[in-house]
């Protein structure tokens, strides 16, 4: 379970929402490392270290949907299922603690049958095309798919859209129909933020992810800060794109467009180019925002600086 007792445990999220993990043996200590043999390797791990822990340190590829590092184990889309010795049903290799020498199987046919019909699943439920979604490209749903070789659906596929899209937010566009339920922003929101917007409303088939009482996101306690969208995997959580209306904007000419940068943008979008996390594109960034119809560039140098001399201050008060 989780290090910290409940009375010491500072998180508001929810009992049911909180982190739960066996705790990791001391690797020095006698019966700390236990051997795991995953498709014939061999490896020591820490006593408590999960299937999927232990298969990455292995150079072994297990795939996953709903788990991701920054957040708790969830356990919910069972795409990483693998053949434990001695087990008769399929493990959760992400939820799975190695607590005595075992024997896995990561890709045995059984293995991938499950795995494909659990995508052909979600799929039967998934509606939109992914041509015409922001995600194209960059979804792990996608991804997943075209790996284990699905291309066409088995289960039907969803004609008409079956829940409302989210428009209120001013940074987050919801669309429930794409979501497959893998919690992943419950969990970000709950679990990192503090903040639960989100949670699992319906039982059985009628499921899903919502606000309270199915309210807009601009009705509840969202405080825009994206989280969600980092972490979400498909297309249901995307960044409110505001790209036509400012080319709306630079194509008047009636209207003087300035763009006024904070510090942040500059320094962070030379990964995006390959550059090392930090190398500032001051100059190049400003010149290709003069090129692109911009009427004035300004930089928030100075006022930035007092912003994060206000925080400093607000945080020894």
């Amino acid at each position: 379970m989780t290090d910290k007792k409940f009375s010491e445990d500072t998180s508001r999220a929810p009992v049911s929402q909180r982190g739960a993990k066996v705790g990791k043996g001391d690797p020095g200590a006698i019966g700390g490392l236990v051997t795991a043999m995953i498709d014939g390797v061999e490896v020591k791990v820490p006593l408590g270290m999960t299937i999927l822990e232990a298969a990455r340190q292995a150079g072994i590829k297990i795939p996953t949907l709903c788990y991701h590092d920054d957040l708790c184990i969830a356990g919910v889309c069972r795409i990483c299922v693998v053949e434990v010795e001695g087990q008769r049903t399929l493990q959760a290799s992400c939820a799975y603690p190695i607590t005595a020498p075992i024997k896995v199987k990561t890709h045995t046919p059984k293995v991938r049958r499950a795995r494909r019909n659990i995508l052909d699943l979600m799929l039967a439920n998934h509606y939109g095309e992914c041509y015409s979604c922001t995600r194209n490209g960059n979804c792990e749903l996608q991804a997943l798919a075209e790996e284990h070789g699905v291309d066409t659906f088995r289960f039907g596929h969803p004609e008409a859209p079956m829940f409302p899209l989210d428009h209120s937010s001013h940074s987050v566009y919801r669309d429930p129909n794409k979501c497959v339920d893998c919690r992943r922003c419950v969990r970000t929101c709950i679990d990192l933020q503090e903040v639960g917007v989100l949670e699992m409303f319906g039982r059985g088939h009628d499921i899903h992810v919502a606000t309270f009482m199915e309210k807009p996101l601009a009705d509840v306690v969202c405080i825009n800060c994206g989280q969600c969208i980092n972490r979400c995997p498909t297309g249901a959580l995307t960044a409110h794109d505001v790209t036509d209306e400012i080319w709306a904007a630079i194509d008047d000419p009636t209207k003087h467009v300035v763009m006024q940068t904070a510090p942040s943008p500059r320094a962070g979008i030379g990964e995006c180019f390959g550059l090392e996390a930090g190398h500032a594109l001051t100059f190049e960034m400003n010149t290709a925002l003069r090129r692109c119809g911009f009427d004035k560039v300004f930089d928030t140098n100075f006022t930035a600086d007092l912003t994060i001399i206000e925080e400093i201050g607000r945080a020894h008060v």
